[in-house]
């Protein structure tokens, strides 16, 4: 049977109040060393520990944070999510919390978990992740109900006051670019995804953004390519960006979507003897990947490691300042990864792959 602590008071023949304030070190709390002394040695003669739920009671905290999502469907969502939990419940125990993880397959019992975690003050804090249609009612919910949170996703413009964590991605693109530029291309168009979700708008904007800093103008719509992470739609527009005429012709791509557009660049690459390179006068490629990503035929800058997990130490402070309700400080961050070079197979193919443009011949 547990050791209670009225237990222990009966032992010393002292009050539970002043026991629990001598165990607890409270402030305040006055005994004589000699009081102390006989309190300590009860309470290990008798195997006492202090409840945690307890002691959170009296500190008005629970050193607990929830971390809330509505189940996404597909395997990479599910592999992505765990490895997020894993880092940031390392983050957070080092920080002296626990993290209880609570899922849901609709918003609607996703928003009756957050009521009833601000209402029965079951913990301290809760980190929202999804789709911003998703995150934005949640957290405007926990904003009416006075709890602390922090919120993945790209809310700045809405909500600049909310504590949000996610990656520059406009920095990425605009830095994609870049290099491209760099390099001597002047015709780069863009491949990305369809999607209104806050990470795909704001890749575009980092690439059209850039496009009219660098190049003087605002990309034309014919050198826009976005669909879903599928090769056959990449292939089929890529093809036809390539049998434009020499004027006409894009000589390097932003990448703003997974790797089943980087494959289908170097497919299209492929069937006309060539593949990507940084050399001057070949066709070139930069921008996002998947992990793991890895290219076939070529060479080209990427980022890489920018998966979810990466955001977790991003969190922590985040969530120390939302739970301080920190009106100081910075409330948006940005993970801004390295565009690095990007690992090849360097695939045999019948025939050597070349570098250089001047293989296609005019409209073919």
């Amino acid at each position: 049977m547990r050791t209670r602590l009225k237990d222990v008071a009966a032992k010393v023949n002292l009050s539970p109040a002043l026991v629990s304030g001598v165990l607890n070190n409270r402030p305040h709390i006055w005994a004589s060393e000699e009081t102390r002394a006989r309190i300590l040695e009860a309470a290990l003669e008798l195997n006492y520990h202090p409840s945690a739920a307890a002691q959170a009671l009296s500190r008005g905290t629970t050193d607990a944070i929830v971390f809330a999502y509505k189940r996404l469907p597909g395997a990479a969502y599910r592999l992505a999510y765990s490895g997020l939990m894993d880092a940031l419940s390392s983050e957070l125990q080092a920080a002296g919390y626990d993290l209880t993880v609570a899922n849901f397959a609709t918003q609607n019992e996703v928003m009756a978990h957050l009521q009833k975690l601000a209402s029965s003050h079951a913990c301290d804090a809760v980190v929202l992740w999804g789709r911003e249609e998703d995150t934005e009612p949640q957290a405007e919910l926990l904003e009416s109900l006075n709890m602390p949170f922090v919120v993945k996703g790209r809310h700045e413009v809405s909500h600049p006051h909310w504590h949000q964590v996610d990656f520059d991605h406009e920095l990425m693109t605009a830095q994609a670019l870049e290099h491209l530029v760099r390099l001597g291309h002047q015709r780069v168009a863009y491949l990305g995804f369809p999607h209104s979700d806050g990470f795909v708008q704001s890749l575009r904007r980092g690439y059209f953004t850039a496009h009219e800093q660098l190049l003087g103008k605002t990309p034309e719509p014919a050198m826009l390519g976005e669909f879903d992470d599928d090769v056959v739609p990449n292939v089929e527009k890529v093809r036809r960006w390539l049998k434009l005429p020499a004027s006409e012709r894009p000589t390097a791509f932003v990448m703003g979507a997974g790797n089943k557009a980087w494959q289908a660049v170097e497919v299209c690459l492929a069937e006309l003897g060539l593949r990507l390179s940084d050399n001057p006068g070949s066709c070139s490629a930069a921008g996002i990947t998947s992990s793991p990503f890895t290219l076939m035929f070529g060479d080209a800058l990427a980022y890489q490691g920018i998966e979810i997990d990466n955001l977790a130490r991003f969190v922590t402070p985040a969530l120390i300042r939302a739970l301080a309700k920190s009106k100081e400080g910075e409330r948006i961050h940005r993970f801004r990864p390295d565009l690095t070079q990007a690992k090849s197979l360097w695939v045999q193919v019948p025939g050597p792959l070349g570098t250089s443009f001047e293989s296609i011949q005019e409209g073919a």
